[in-house]
């Protein structure tokens, strides 16, 4: 039985809400984006904590599976663990997905305005419904494709991908000695390198089938993180409290800043870091930064990240239907600075109202109902 990590659980928390703050400032209401963006860049590079994502996906993942996949991929575990993959993202994608149909049919039915057109044509719906939004082959695969009704579940997408080839990929990685892991971590930055630079030139417009390779490798990188972590070798040479503050920096410096030129190079460096953070605070309990972590509303906000993530798009875009319909304007189109913060504060704050909503009401329901009745019938 694994032991759970409570700090990785409130990085994710972190990392959702900045993900959040992102979408909202740069998408949403952009003129928050050009307010924030005037003190730090912070929150424009939020969407490289998707790729902390993925790193995070790998090292927990090979936290709970490595003991079921060290020797061998039997087809009873693998049909076990990819169900219980498909019964903790899929239900929750799929509600979303129903309320945007809603959405829908609200501006049809009610609003006199445009329905099931642009991203959220039927053919995307489609696509949304079977998790395929990173397989549009109408698009070369270098090029924006039209695919996504709940925008940040593109990731979701293609990590259920890499969920299904995961056993074996962790299969192949554990067994390789660890005097090579230096050298595979080594090698998959460099493919990353090249991915970000002879594609989109940054991680930020890495989609549709590219972004296959982005989280594969990215899982890679978490899996011989947790090799690392798992040996525990590395607590004689360094100091984890130095480790941390390093990866904090590190993080920060990079996220501060917004390298117009060599995008391909800022967005590369920070994912070493990213490593570097998950490494230090998993193991060191007793640091002001881990007590941090572990408090109960960091590890609560990190509980429901997945709720967070999915969620807050939906309500993004129910404001903006909302203010159309109600001012006959673009949201926020004549805010002042002061109102654009404020309405930032207040997006937050409905958002994890409604991720609390979701994760008690949804999320785990769903779960729970998947794994305890449909795994009993398959006997698995």
């Amino acid at each position: 039985m694994y032991k759970h990590i409570k700090s990785l659980t409130s990085l994710r928390g972190i990392a959702a809400l900045v993900v959040v703050v992102h979408h909202f400032s740069y998408y949403g209401l952009p003129k928050t984006g050009s307010t924030l963006s005037a003190y730090t860049n912070f929150f424009q590079n939020g969407y490289l904590w998707v790729d902390f994502f993925f790193i995070l996906s790998g090292f927990i993942m090979t936290h709970v599976y490595a003991d079921t996949f060290c020797l061998k991929v039997s087809l009873k575990n693998y049909r076990s663990y990819l169900f219980s993959r498909f019964a903790r993202i899929y239900p929750l994608h799929i509600f979303i997905i129903l309320i945007f149909v809603g959405l829908e049919v609200v501006k049809l039915l009610f609003l006199n305005t445009s329905a099931f057109t642009g991203k959220f044509n039927l053919t995307a719906l489609f696509s949304n419904i079977f998790l395929l939004q990173a397989f549009d082959l109408k698009c070369l695969p270098l090029l924006w494709c039209n695919t996504y009704w709940n925008e940040p579940a593109w990731s979701i997408s293609v990590e259920f991908f890499i969920y299904c080839i995961f056993p074996f990929l962790l299969l192949l990685l554990l067994k390789n000695k660890s005097k090579n892991d230096l050298i595979i971590y080594s090698s998959t930055l460099f493919c990353i390198l090249l991915l970000i630079t002879f594609t989109r030139g940054n991680l930020d417009t890495i989609i549709g089938i590219p972004s296959i390779a982005r989280c594969g490798l990215e899982c890679i990188l978490g899996i011989i993180t947790y090799k690392i972590y798992h040996r525990g070798n590395y607590q004689k040479y360094f100091n984890l409290n130095f480790l941390a503050v390093i990866a904090i920096t590190w993080i920060i410096l990079l996220m501060h800043s917004y390298w117009h030129h060599s995008r391909n190079i800022h967005n590369w460096l920070i994912l070493p870091a990213f490593s570097l953070l998950i490494l230090s605070v998993s193991i060191n309990k007793k640091s002001i930064i881990s007590k941090f972590l572990n408090s109960q509303l960091m590890l609560y906000i990190g509980t429901i990240s997945y709720s967070i993530y999915m969620v807050h798009w939906f309500v993004q875009e129910l404001l903006k239907v909302f203010w159309f319909y109600k001012f006959h304007d673009v949201f926020g189109k004549e805010f002042t600075e002061y109102q654009s913060l404020t309405s930032l504060g207040v997006f937050l704050m409905i958002v994890l109202l409604a991720a609390s909503l979701t994760y008690r009401y949804v999320e785990v329901p769903a779960r729970n109902y998947l794994k305890s009745t449909i795994l009993a019938k398959q006997g698995i």
